[in-house]
């Protein structure tokens, strides 16, 4: 993998201006414990539960992008070649420059003997849940319902 390069902050600024972000969010499932999800410090959705995502870089594929994002994130080891493709969302945001990204939504089980090892500068904390809380992203309910149809779809 090539060398990941960072623009300035002032640059990235700008970007955010007048670019669509490709991000990707992950409904993991935790053993048959329920989905994982965090309690976000930065914004957009500041304060709010979430799911674990994060920007793709430019020198990753979509299966890079997505070990990364749960190792990071959540301290998590993936096989992004079991992923199930939820959907996308357009999420449009009055923080950061009216920041546009474009969401994709994959689903993942992971066993629920890893240790979830949450990115401290990201979340402030972490839960384990079957129901999607009310004060969660709107763009991260979207992926939670379709995780739940897919899921009431397997029985």
């Amino acid at each position: 993998m090539r060398k990941i390069k960072f623009a300035p902050r002032k640059i990235f600024e700008q970007i955010l201006e007048y670019v669509v972000i490709p991000t990707f969010d992950l409904v993991i499932e935790y053993g048959n414990q329920g989905v994982i999800i965090v309690k976000r410090k930065i914004t957009p959705y500041r304060n709010q539960w979430a799911l674990p995502g994060l920007r793709m870089f430019k020198t990753e594929s979509i299966n890079d992008s997505l070990r990364r994002i749960a190792k990071h994130e959540l301290g998590l080891n993936i096989n992004p070649m079991e992923k199930t493709f939820l959907g996308q969302y357009v999420g449009r945001f009055q923080t950061e420059h009216k920041r546009q990204d474009l969401s994709t939504g994959y689903y993942l089980k992971v066993s629920n003997k890893q240790k979830i090892v949450i990115n401290p500068e990201h979340f402030s904390s972490y839960k384990i849940t079957k129901k999607i809380p009310s004060n969660m992203g709107t763009m991260y309910k979207f992926y939670f319902k379709k995780y739940r149809d897919l899921k009431n779809q397997q029985f």
